[in-house]
């Protein structure tokens, strides 16, 4: 664990905390690479062999059958689809109210407007491993749902070569139209080139460790990405009534993830730090993923002792995390400085937690900084803007002298000759 009083930071220190030093993919891209490759060139017979060596899959089909997710409905306990449905409701109605309109207007020149346009084909990331990440199944799909998506590939490796029941009821409760048991750099070079098994998609949203988010920037020239999912993290922002217990509570949630996570306490009481520290061990020993999060805590735990609220914020706003809980009297007050964050929680009450399961906001956020020019995922996403333009003979005559003078002082003279021709036929 690292304390640091923010005015007395040197500028390495601060650079370390901000950039999330020892957070690098560069690694992660050389062993993605021969992957993706493989996979581009040889399809479905690369694809099965890293399945296989990464997976542990032993099927000769990446293909979840019907019969398979409809036995998984049946062997899900009531109290878990009843758990799924209700945040399954609560974020469609969030993303429901993300509305990008289509519009037409007319001026002097013409008739101008734009079209909204559902992506066709989109794929669905979801990580497995040690964990069933059923609600980033919710959170990737109903977004994509909601903006009328045609088709939903979904991509996971599963455990064991095998996709687990609740990620199979998830996917079938947000109308996936198909599931695959394959994971990794492999399965984003799939969805990215297409393969015999698996027919490539527009775009591939989900997050990932940093073999799959190196392999989404490889693979970005062919296929569009959400963008690059680093280690979950969370800053708090808090003064002296917040209370230790839950603050430690929601720094230890971060912390539980992976080794590289990141949890950074902001306060201007530097008790409250103490009682924090103190707390966090606490919890951390009883912890059932204990491992994880003491190796994370080493680096990843981070105290600051800001000289007051503004400070705080400044420096929140700098650091641009993925998720900004705000603990302080009136946490309404700041809500409108906070410029750089993927997902902001106010008040004691309002635990990441619930942002990450079932309180309708998306938890696919970014990460590293990325929040300071980046939004979290959402219906927005699976939309095209077209923009279109009619142009009236009236409209030609009017334009086609700004566009001769334009045109021209940007060496371009036949962009000039396309406009004033139009001009002259008004003339005639």
């Amino acid at each position: 664990m690292l304390v640091y009083e923010l005015s007395k930071m040197t500028s390495s220190q601060r650079r370390s905390v901000l950039q999330r030093e020892g957070v690098d993919i560069d690694d992660a891209i050389q062993r993605a690479k021969p992957i993706v490759e493989a996979v581009k060139l040889q399809g479905d017979k690369a694809l099965l062999k890293y399945a296989r060596k990464y997976d542990g899959f032993r099927g000769q089909s990446l293909v979840v059958a019907r019969s398979e997710i409809q036995a998984a409905r049946a062997r899900t306990p009531k109290e878990m689809l009843v758990a799924l449905q209700t945040a399954r409701k609560r974020i469609e109605s969030f993303h429901a109210r993300q509305v990008l309109k289509p519009f037409e207007y007319s001026d002097s020149c013409g008739v101008f407007g734009q079209r909204v346009v559902s992506l066709k084909r989109v794929g669905v990331y979801v990580p497995g491993g040690s964990a069933d990440y059923v609600s980033t199944v919710l959170m990737a799909c109903i977004p994509a749902r909601l903006a009328e998506v045609d088709e939903i590939a979904l991509c996971t490796p599963g455990r064991g070569g095998k996709v687990p029941d609740n990620i199979l009821v998830a996917a079938d409760m947000c109308g996936v139209n198909e599931v695959y048991c394959v994971g990794g750099a492999q399965s984003i070079a799939a969805l990215a080139y297409g393969t015999k098994s698996i027919r490539r998609v527009q775009k591939i949203v989900g997050p990932g460790g940093p073999i799959v988010a190196a392999a989404k920037l490889l693979v970005r020239n062919e296929c569009e990405i959400d963008f690059l999912a680093g280690p979950s993290e969370v800053l708090i922002v808090a003064d002296d009534q917040a209370d230790p217990v839950l603050i430690a509570s929601d720094m230890l949630a971060q912390l539980e993830h992976d080794p590289m996570a990141r949890a950074v306490l902001v306060t201007i009481s530097a008790s409250l730090v103490q009682s924090v520290r103190k707390e966090l061990e606490s919890q951390m020993a009883k912890a059932p993923r204990r491992e994880v999060a003491s190796k994370s805590a080493l680096g990843g735990a981070i105290f600051v002792i800001a000289e007051n609220l503004a400070a705080a914020v400044e420096f929140s706003n700098e650091y641009a995390p993925e998720h900004l809980l705000i603990d302080v009297r009136n946490p309404d007050d700041l809500l409108d400085r906070i410029e750089n964050a993927g997902s902001v929680f106010l008040g004691s009450f309002s635990s990441v937690a619930f942002g990450d399961y079932c309180s309708g906001t998306n938890h696919i956020l970014p990460t590293k900084g990325v929040a300071s020019m980046k939004s979290s995922l959402s219906v927005y996403d699976f939309l095209k803007i077209i923009p279109y333009q009619s142009i009236s003979p009236e409209g030609a005559a009017r334009l086609a002298p700004v566009v001769n003078h334009l045109a021209r002082s940007e060496g371009l003279p036949s962009h000039a000759d396309a406009a004033t021709l139009r001009s002259r036929r008004t003339k005639r």
